[in-house]
This record gives structure tokens, C-alpha cells and sequence, in this order.
């Protein structure tokens, strides 16, 4: 028996006889899980996991159906990297409530696994790949005996919490396998599977922010369903990658898997920053004035109409301005005229035209102003440069 789970069962009969959490012979991850555990009054003799009603399952079930749909493909992502390996991929909403299981057939069937309404809350089931990632809020894995009732020992689980919009945990992702020694090799594509997730419910709060624009604002609509649309093909990359790294970690080819896990994590983090812009173009919440940093924003937003500049067959040529700099403005109106500033200068520019950007700091410094500088195409350089310019105040902090 290998040393670390000698230690692991020599906590757990120490605890069982004398109450007590050794700090020695456990991880500190599981050691606060493990008094998290002892204080809420969890059963470490239980050999199941107590569940919901039928009734309430199916009321729950049907008010997480968005996210059951959302972590499907990634759950048979993770399935896939497991290939014949014995194992299970399981969904919680944000109370540790199981909500569906995928994975291996002898193990997601077994009578002594979680099934859909499981209770796997700390306080229910102890330390487990589900309570414990939603108690400490990031990623956990729990090895066998680390469990902290009888019935998981076979069990090691790792899992990550899922978040929304709002960054608020919607539920948390987890595989649990029967081998210990392979589970490090999930854990990238896991935390990857987790971000995915996250874009995918990402992807629906902008569609249903593209219906209010529709309805609100209909002049706006088409632009902005051509950028989600180039939304979608980003985050779509980002699964091909897992979906492939997946089957390079079925063959244990690690490495090459790794490479395309960091493109997808690249990919999904990329998609995160241009989504939140998107967001704030579209979005019929309430503006307020924020302060931005100015070079960020229109970055992002020529990356955003990276594609759009293509099909007009437009050069965008960006700043050269060294100073990060800072302004207070109400966001959702500023980059609503920033947009408008970047589609007039598209139409103006036409077919192979330049469209430059400048930024000068004007009048003592109290405000900063862009000029949008286009040179018409069909390289028709004769003819005057047609320039636009927007000016807003730079914070107090910047002068």
C-alpha cells in the first residue's frame, strides 16, 4: 500500500476512535474540508449519499436544464480523455445537489455511486469532489480515503466550480475515477472543460441580450449579430482543441495534449474579455460611469472588428501611444459612439482603404482626443485624408 494512503487511513481511524483531525497525516486542502466536515455534522460511517425526492429532482432538473445543456459536450469531452478507464463525469447546481452523471457504464450504474438528485454537500456527504470545490471555491481533488465517509474510498475526484456572467457558482463539474494514479493528467482538461462551460453560458446571456437590442434598438441589431457570430466561431476553436486534446489524453499522449489545452485556454480567455465588451455594447441594463483604460478598449474593439475590417478589405492601423491611459465615462454610451466612430470610418474608407488611429491629449491634458484618419481606397492617396475625431475627459489620476 503506498505511503500517502497508509497516512490518509491512519487519519481516518484516528479520527473515527478519538474525534480528532490529524493536521500531519492530511493535505491542508483536505484538513479544512475535513473540520469543515466534523462541524456541520457529516456521518464519516455513511456509505451512501442521501437524495431528493423524485418530485423535487424533476422540479430541479427542469430549472437547471440550461446548465445540464451547457456542460454536456464538455462532459463527453471529458468522458472521451477517460476512454476505458472506469470513471464518471458528474454535474451539482450550486448546492451540491447531483444533477446528471456521464461516463463509464459499470461505474455510473454501480449502486454505490451518486445518482442524479445526490446530496454531496459537506455538511451531508463530508469531503467529496463536489462539496468540497463548492466549499473552498476553487479547484479540488479528493483521493480515495480522503473522502471523509466510508462509501467514496474507491472514489478520486476532482472538481471545479462553474461560473456565470456574474462570476457567482452555478453548479461544479467533476470527474471521479477508480485509478489515483492517472487522475493528474485530467486536471488541465478539466479546469479548460470548466472555462468552456462558462463560455457557453456566456453565449447565452448574449443571445438573449441580442433579442432586447432587436426589439429596442433594431438599427444596432446586425452589427452586433455579426460580432456574436464571430463570438461563436472563437469559442467553437476553443472545443475543437479540448475535443482533440482529449483524444491525444486517451493515447497518454500528455505533451501534445497540453499545447492544444494551453491554445484552448488562450482561446476562451480571449473570448471572456471581447464577450464582456460585447456585453456592454449590447446590454439594456442600466449605464454608470465607469473609468476605463483607453488603449485596452480600442484594442479589443479593432480585434472585435478584425473580421468586419476583412470583408470590407480595410487596413486598421492602431496607435503607437506608449501612456496607458484612463477615462471616466458613462460605459455603455462611450462604447456605443466608439463603435459608430469605427463603422462610420469603415464606409468611409471603402475597398482597400487605410483607417488610422491617433490619440492626442488635449487642453492641459483634461481630456484625451481620437482621430479616426481614413485615406479612401483604390489607393487613391491624392486626395485629403477625411478625418474624425471624439474627445472625453481623462481621470484626475492621469494628469
Amino acid at each position: 500500500m503506498p505511503l500517502l494512503t497508509r497516512e490518509i487511513l491512519e487519519a481516518g481511524r484516528l479520527y473515527r476512535s478519538t474525534g480528532a483531525i490529524s493536521t500531519k497525516l492530511l493535505r491542508q486542502e483536505v484538513y479544512r474540508a475535513w473540520e469543515r466536515s466534523h462541524l456541520l455534522g457529516a456521518n464519516p460511517r455513511a456509505m451512501q449519499a442521501e437524495k431528493l425526492s423524485s418530485l423535487d429532482l424533476d422540479r430541479l432538473l427542469n430549472k437547471e436544464s440550461p446548465l445540464i445543456q451547457a456542460v454536456r459536450p464538455y462532459a463527453q469531452i471529458l468522458a472521451q480523455a477517460a476512454g476505458k478507464e472506469p470513471h464518471a463525469v458528474l454535474l451539482s447546481d450550486c448546492h451540491a445537489v447531483l444533477l446528471d452523471l456521464w461516463g463509464d457504464k459499470d461505474m455510473v450504474q454501480s449502486k454505490s455511486f451518486p445518482q442524479p438528485g445526490s446530496l454531496l454537500s459537506e455538511e451531508v456527504a463530508g469531503a467529496n469532489g463536489i462539496g468540497t470545490p463548492l466549499a473552498e471555491g476553487t479547484y479540488s481533488q479528493i483521493v480515495t480515503a480522503e473522502h471523509f465517509i466510508d462509501g467514496f474510498y474507491p472514489f478520486t475526484c476532482l472538481g471545479m466550480p462553474v461560473r456565470n456572467l456574474k462570476q457567482e457558482i452555478v453548479g461544479v463539474l467533476n470527474i471521479s475515477l477508480q485509478s489515483p494514479e492517472h487522475s493528474q493528467k485530467f486536471k488541465e482538461l478539466l479546469l479548460c472543460a470548466s472555462a468552456g462551460v462558462e463560455a457557453e453560458l456566456i453565449l447565452g446571456n448574449l443571445e438573449a441580450a441580442l433579442s432586447q437590442v432587436k426589439a429596442a434598438r433594431p438599427d444596432d441589431y446586425e452589427v452586433l449579430e455579426k460580432l456574436r457570430q464571430d463570438l461563436v466561431q472563437t469559442h467553437h476553436a476553443a472545443r475543437l482543441r479540448m475535443d482533440f486534446s482529449s483524444r491525444l489524453i486517451a493515447t497518454n499522449r500528455i505533451d501534445y495534449a497540453q499545447q492544444l489545452l494551453q491554445q484552448a485556454e488562450q482561446s476562451i480567455a480571449i473570448f471572456r474579455h471581447r464577450s464582456y465588451f460585447w456585453y456592454s455594447l449590447a446590454s439594456s441594463e442600466r449605464d454608470s460611469i465607469k473609468s476605463i483604460f483607453l488603449m485596452d478598449t480600442i484594442l479589443t474593439l479593432v480585434k472585435l472588428l478584425s473580421t468586419e475590417a476583412t470583408i470590407r478589405q480595410v487596413e486598421v492601423i492602431t496607435p503607437s501611444f506608449n501612456e496607458e491611459i484612463k477615462i471616466t465615462v458613462f460605459e455603455k454610451k462611450f462604447l456605443r459612439k466608439l463603435l459608430r466612430y469605427f463603422l462610420a470610418a469603415f464606409e468611409k474608407a471603402g475597398a482597400k482603404g487605410i483607417l488610422m488611429l491617433e490619440i492626442r491629449k488635449k487642453f492641459a491634458t483634461k481630456f484625451v482626443q481620437i482621430n479616426f484618419i481614413v485615406m479612401p481606397g483604390n489607393n487613391n492617396f491624392s486626395s485629403n485624408p477625411i478625418v474624425s475625431s471624439l474627445t472625453v475627459p481623462i481621470n484626475k489620476s492621469n494628469q
